[in-house]
């Protein structure tokens, strides 16, 4: 008799279905509601990262405009390394060590140091920006089917960062 009432109250093993089924629920809502704000978080880590990066372009474009009487001009690349310090191409600013060399392919934007070509990242700002970048779906060379590419950023003859496209979801402004 003792020992079928100890049976009776004796502890269960392992959970029921009702109750897995509502942690799992618990779990899908939280990540509903988690995963955008993630990928918006790390949108913008890498959103700050190119307008730093166009300030470092814009700065060195700034400083070969008073060396050599003109901005350099075109897109930055990997095979900008073994360039020397001659013409007035993007890839003068690593030549002449205005910019050190780095993995330009790999970065989500597209950068561009500009010099007399209006509008040279698409949408990104006015023919008075002095380098740009614009964003790519992966590495370079930029591809359009992300609705972060609409984010662009500018710096302009000035030292005046901006950006562009206020468009959903929108672009967070550089600090200055």
């Amino acid at each position: 008799m003792t020992r079928r009432i100890l049976k009776r109250f004796s502890p269960r093993k392992g959970f029921t279905l009702v109750e897995l089924i509502v942690v799992v629920l618990i779990v899908g809502v939280l990540a509903a509601f988690g995963i955008p704000q993630y990928t918006r978080t790390i949108e913008t880590s890498k959103a700050e990262d190119a307008a730093s990066i166009v300030k470092i372009i814009g700065m060195a474009n700034r400083m070969f405009y008073i060396d050599k009487n003109s901005y350099a001009s075109g897109k930055l690349k990997n095979n900008c390394i073994n360039n020397t310090c001659t013409g007035t191409d993007a890839c003068a600013l690593i030549g002449c060590r205005y910019l050190a060399s780095m993995d330009w392919d790999g970065k989500p934007y597209e950068f561009q140091a500009v010099g007399n070509t209006t509008n040279p990242c698409g949408h990104c700002g006015s023919s008075n920006i002095i380098a740009c970048a614009k964003r790519c779906n992966g590495p370079s060379p930029c591809t359009t089917n992300s609705k972060y590419t609409t984010w662009c950023y500018g710096m302009n003859k000035d030292g005046v960062m901006d950006y562009y496209k206020d468009t959903e979801p929108k672009a967070p402004k550089p600090s200055s």
